[in-house]
């Protein structure tokens, strides 16, 4: 945990609204779960932080990355990724991302659909592993958008289609085997245990089918990890599989903390603290409802009181939290925690607002790793195109 005296110096320092990230929270989240799942592969899911001191500890700590888009490809090889260590999912995988991943021979590619391999299979590289992404079609207990497993969800096959794909390419001698990614912030360890039974035809049909890539998802922070590794390691075993896990969020969330600083404490039912941050720097409390916990750092100045913690900007749903008891005035420095997944991801430059800078602590040092956006790189693509002409 980064202290708070750290916390207040850096956004002294670098101002406010401010990503953290905490590398040693990342690295001993790489090591738990190397502890619960030996052998397993790890794929981090660039989405959920693709931060540039994230990915280069991670390939530090030799952990590959799961991909899916050009970016992601690009940031994740930049760095030090390796491309035989890259997985590149999603239901998109248009072109460009095809003729990069080719170029680079990535290591791993799920298909999301028979189209996929319709597009791949004629320029296929010869080392890349081909699996078939698996729709569940169950309820996996979580945010409809977050069900990616749910029947009518855009992502996978379900079974008679996953098995007629799989057909094709064991055909064809690229059959790696299966993926299933089940939805995200999945909490109950029963949806794993659906997971399995609903792949075990699967693998018993398939005997060269030997890759099980089981996703990630694993909510934060209540992830039952124990149950988790007795559920899938001995199933696991009995097969001989070769387990590929890509976790994101979990890896990252706790390590992020966003600093915003309060503009004022505005009276009303309930009673508003307006910040500098907002939906523009962390999107996922108006996207989804999602809940930070969120502090007041070093102590408040100010009377505790109840309220909401909103943004500058004019949208009803410019919101970091509500109903929330908190001792802050005007210029109090606020915390708001397990932001290091899907915050800086997700941020924009809606309202032309700009977008935060990020900092990076390790063994009790710190060091900027992004600029704070200015005016003018909101408008630089633009006059480099009227350049261009």
């Amino acid at each position: 945990m980064i202290a708070d005296d750290t916390l207040t110096r850096l956004a002294r320092l670098h101002g406010t609204p401010l990503y953290v990230y905490d590398l040693d929270e990342i690295e001993a989240r790489v090591r738990t779960l190397r502890t619960a799942l030996p052998g397993a592969r790890l794929r981090y899911a660039v989405k959920a932080n693709p931060a540039g001191a994230v990915l280069s500890r991670l390939a530090e700590l030799g952990v590959g990355a799961e991909a899916i888009t050009v970016g992601e490809i690009a940031r994740a090889v930049r760095s030090g990724i390796p491309a035989a260590d890259v997985l590149v999912g999603g239901p998109g995988q248009g072109p460009d991302l095809r003729a990069l991943a080719r170029r680079l021979a990535v290591g791993h590619v799920s298909l999301d659909g028979a189209g996929q391999w319709d597009a791949w299979r004629d320029a296929a590289p010869a080392g890349t592993r081909f699996l078939v992404r698996v729709n569940p079609e169950f309820d996996p207990r979580t945010h409809e958008h977050l069900a990616t497993g749910a029947v009518g969800s855009k992502f996978g096959l379900p079974l008679p289609a996953a098995t007629a794909l799989a057909e094709r390419l064991d055909a064809e001698g690229r059959l790696a085997g299966f993926h299933v990614h089940a939805g995200s912030m999945i909490e109950d360890a029963a949806v794993h245990r659906e997971i399995l039974r609903t792949v075990a035809p699967l693998f018993d049909r398939f005997p060269t089918a030997r890759t099980f890539d089981l996703g990630g998802g694993f909510a934060v922070p209540s992830f039952d990890l124990g149950t988790f590794a007795r559920t899938v390691r001995p199933w696991v075993a009995e097969r001989e599989l070769e387990l590929i896990v890509e976790p994101g969020r979990w890896l990252v969330a706790d390590a992020g903390i966003l600093l915003t600083r309060v503009l004022w404490w505005k009276d009303g039912t309930p009673g508003h603290w307006i910040c500098d941050a907002g939906m523009a720097q962390l999107l996922r409390p108006a996207l989804y409802g999602a809940e930070h916990p969120i502090r007041v750092v070093g102590g408040g100045s100010a009377e505790a009181g109840s309220g909401d913690v909103d943004g500058p900007l004019c949208e009803n749903a410019d919101r970091l939290g509500r109903n929330r008891t908190l001792s802050a005035g005007p210029g109090d420095l606020l915390a708001v925690e397990r932001s290091g997944a899907y915050g800086m991801a997700m941020a924009s430059s809606y309202a032309s607002d700009l977008r935060p800078a990020e900092v990076v602590v390790q063994d009790g040092r710190d060091r900027l790793t992004r600029l704070r956006e200015t005016p003018e790189d909101l408008w630089r693509l633009e006059d480099a195109a009227v350049t261009h002409r």
